[in-house]
């Protein structure tokens, strides 16, 4: 059995209003990410805060599927952070309240089918 090595996404910057970061592939059906890790980098001189979500196939962005809830990142900082386990379709959406200052970066993830 050959495995592949992909990166999961390219960095991307979060804006104001919840964005798609990263969705999981739709099939096989009974595939899922495991020890997925994202870096947030702040490149402002002002604290920033971001909100990141969990989202379920087919759903939206709630109170509900929050994992990361208006964490403040410092000015010039990063910030870890692990996203729980999502499966086939599922997606991570966030925001932040300053747009095009965080980016965002996949540090780790394995998916399993």
């Amino acid at each position: 059995m050959a495995l592949t090595f992909q990166k999961l996404f390219q960095p991307t910057q979060l804006g104001t209003s919840a964005a798609t970061i990263y969705t999981m592939p739709a099939a096989p059906v009974t595939s899922f990410l495991r020890n997925a890790r994202l870096m947030l980098v702040n490149t402002s001189a002002s604290a920033v805060s971001v909100t990141l979500y969990s989202v379920p196939s087919g759903g939206t962005a709630s109170a509900t599927n929050e994992f990361l809830p208006a964490v403040s990142v410092s000015p010039n900082a990063q910030l870890q952070v692990d996203v729980p386990e999502l499966s086939a379709g599922d997606f991570i959406q966030g925001l932040a309240s300053t747009g095009s200052v965080i980016s965002v970066h996949a540090m780790d993830g394995v998916i399993y089918s």
